[in-house]
């Protein structure tokens, strides 16, 4: 099996341009108030992809919708990211400590260069063959990529986040849709507004390593090493919690939901590692099985050109605590025969 992309060493992040944001008040009783402001600062991740050798996202600006009054704009540095270069828990920051108006906001907006018919604007490039395939981001036009979420910027306080890019969700490739520049086949790529935002005062990472005698029994090899698979992240866990589940799109799935996250293991040091979980209780497995987002592993047969089988060590994951500002230990060995 090829082995498949891990993340790269993080590149310095280009500078962010100085965003001063005249006339900014809180909108509230103390109107005109110039020192009801906050600080903002915004950092993006990823969870890694199987077939990407490249995810190139174009940003813009960002836009933020307070409770009350205009959403605001933020032109950021008209600049290329590769997301595959921040993984784990590396990340890019968009907004590295701009002032708002303090206060609640009800949306996050991220404005992202995505035409399918300019070439180079957002793309990807294929792992296999390395073809550069243009992307559009679904009403990219109008919505961009949206967090319906909301959240509170105190005054004189900074509020720190990370938007966290599941790109298995993400990036998708819709039958019949294409594109009329000449790359990759005319075929269109989209990239979905599948993300989580996460508070960095309350997260912590996993890390562990994976036996590699595990990798040796359970996966695949050929002339080549075996492809050292994949670790997913499941919860935060409920009593109802079912887990795990291979990334199938099924909604209220009774054989569990999707992978909250991922992350791939590298094949040089059998370690992996996912950053930016929210404090709680998750379960963790392991497996290094091909695993489509759009075919359910637990349906008997599945669709013949597929052909997924997707099994789980251990069968029913292991149980994990994640604890703000600290990293979480969780190995992986061969069971015992």
């Amino acid at each position: 099996m090829q082995a498949r992309r891990l993340a790269r060493p993080s590149a310095l992040a280009a500078a962010v341009a100085a965003i001063l944001l005249a006339g900014c008040s809180g909108g509230g009783d103390g109107g005109g108030d110039s020192a009801r402001t906050g600080t903002l600062k915004l950092g993006i991740t990823d969870a890694p992809v199987d077939f990407a050798e490249d995810v190139v996202v174009k940003f813009t600006a960002v836009e933020l919708k307070p409770k009350e009054g205009p959403s605001i704009t933020i032109p950021i540095a008209a600049g290329s990211v590769d997301l595959l270069d921040y993984q784990g828990t590396e990340r890019m920051m968009l907004l590295d400590g701009v002032e708002v108006p303090a206060g609640e906001y009800v949306w996050m907006r991220l404005a992202v260069a995505a035409d399918p018919n300019v070439v180079g604007d957002s793309y990807l490039r294929l792992e296999q063959g390395g073809a550069e395939c243009e992307m559009r981001i679904p009403s990219g036009d109008e919505t961009g990529l949206k967090l319906n979420r909301g959240f509170t910027v105190g005054v004189g306080s900074i509020t720190d986040f990370t938007i966290d890019f599941d790109l298995r969700k993400s990036v998708i490739a819709p039958p019949g849709q294409t594109t009329p520049v000449d790359t990759c086949g005319g075929q269109a790529y989209t990239l979905k507004p599948v993300l989580r935002m996460v508070d960095n005062l309350q997260v912590g990472s996993i890390t562990g390593a994976v036996d590699p005698a595990l990798i040796q029994a359970q996966c695949e090899s050929s002339t080549e090493a075996p492809y050292p698979g994949n670790v997913y992240l499941y919860g935060p866990v409920t009593a109802t919690t079912v887990a795990p589940d291979d990334y199938d799109g099924v909604p209220n799935d009774p054989n569990g939901d999707d992978p909250l996250a991922s992350a791939m293991v590298d094949p040089a040091t059998f370690r992996y590692t996912i950053g930016y979980v929210p404090v709680g209780s998750y379960e963790l497995a392991y497996t290094c099985d091909v695993d489509s987002t759009t075919v359910d592993a637990d349906v008997v047969p599945t669709p013949p050109e597929s052909g997924e089988v997707v099994e789980f060590t251990p069968a029913d994951g292991v149980a994990v605590t994640v604890t703000a500002g600290q990293a979480t230990v969780q190995d992986f060995t061969l069971p015992a025969p």
